[in-house]
């Protein structure tokens, strides 16, 4: 019986870092393009300040 209980534990820590890899990959595929267009937008709007600035 003990050993069966291990077994079990490990099928759902096994089960359960399954679920955390596929969610990360699916948050890095849907976020990042998300943080890279808004640091872009960011940058641009950084740039266009500091060439209004005076010299």
């Amino acid at each position: 019986m003990r050993n069966r209980k291990g077994q079990s534990i490990l099928e759902y820590v096994i089960v359960l870092t399954v679920i955390v890899i596929a969610v990360a990959l699916a948050a890095n595929t849907l976020i990042r393009p998300a943080v890279k267009q808004g640091l872009d937008d960011a940058a641009k709007t950084i740039n266009k300040a500091t060439e209004q600035l005076p010299k």
